[in-house]
């Protein structure tokens, strides 16, 4: 049963790009993990080891770097089974093959795309308009106070200065009494 589900996969491999391009970078990732483990800083840490069997260190970090990649790998695989990776992106290929050959074809107009932008935009924009309609409300709430205060000290100024005007006159009549 395995056997025909790595030869569906091959077989699924060939066709997806999308897939191989997974394989690849799976690929590098595990070779450049793999390559972090490096025979001199094995050598660093086992320096006894390092001077009396050189060989047989040697040959251990092979054993454990190709154990690495095997076990890595071969969960890869059954990841990769597990989530029918090839089925499900042989599919895609097919599909945006497909979308591709249908706006080719097609008379119709393309519905539009939508970038994350604009439907940030189209989200924002009602928020955006009721902040603006509260903020308008308070500033004209202000603009009111602000007008009910002015005339508040138009009149109070007017009453200070018919009693300042008051004051002076009665200074003036002090003054031309003491005279």
């Amino acid at each position: 049963m395995s056997t025909h589900n790595t030869s569906s996969e091959e077989a699924l491999s060939v066709e997806s790009v999308r897939y191989h391009k997974l394989l690849s970078v799976l690929d590098r990732s595990l070779s450049s993990v793999v390559d972090t483990f490096k025979l001199e800083v094995l050598q660093e840490v086992f320096s006894d080891l390092a001077r009396e069997i050189p060989e047989k260190l040697a040959d251990s970090h092979e054993q454990i770097s190709s154990y690495i990649r095997n076990s890595a790998h071969s969960d890869f695989q059954a990841i990769i089974m597990q989530y029918e990776m090839g089925e499900k992106l042989s599919a895609l290929d097919k599909l945006v093959k497909e979308a591709a050959e249908r706006k080719m074809h097609s008379e119709e107009k393309p519905i539009p795309s939508f970038t994350p932008e604009s439907i940030n935009r189209s989200r924002s924009t009602a928020i955006k308009r009721a902040e603006l309609a509260r903020l308008q409300e308070k500033l004209a709430l202000v603009k009111k106070e602000n007008m009910q205060q002015l005339v508040e000290l138009r009149e109070q100024r007017s009453i200070l200065s018919a009693e300042h005007e008051g004051l002076e006159r009665s200074i003036s009549l002090v003054n031309s009494l003491e005279s």
